[in-house]
């Protein structure tokens, strides 16, 4: 089993894993200001979230930005598509302020 770790400036990469890697985006975030991160597509056959994404400030300031980390897992050999949008939830005919997208093919 092997990770491996991909950030905003790696979208549109093509990601190679195997059944039971791992694979870890982070990405940059500021959940005070109303944004969030969310997955809005991704074969769950192939690629698997495990748990809750993760927040961690970059500072204790109130209010601080800091960067969130998906966690997936390779559950079966197939090719996905992994789009995660930034966006206010509650504003729903908002285009994302933000988009990562990468390809990931299991073997």
């Amino acid at each position: 089993m092997s990770s491996t770790r991909l950030s905003e400036q790696d979208g549109s990469k093509t990601v190679e894993l195997h059944p039971g890697d791992e694979l870890e985006v982070l990405l940059k975030s500021n959940p005070t200001a109303g944004y969030r991160w969310e997955v809005a597509a991704v074969d769950a056959a192939v690629l698997k979230l495990v748990g809750e994404p993760e927040f961690t400030p970059f500072s204790g300031a109130l209010g601080a930005g800091g960067k969130v980390t998906f966690r997936l897992k390779a559950v079966a050999a197939g090719q996905t598509t992994l789009q995660l949008i930034y966006h206010r939830t509650f504003e729903k005919n908002t285009p994302p302020t933000k988009t990562f997208k990468t390809t990931v093919i299991v073997k």
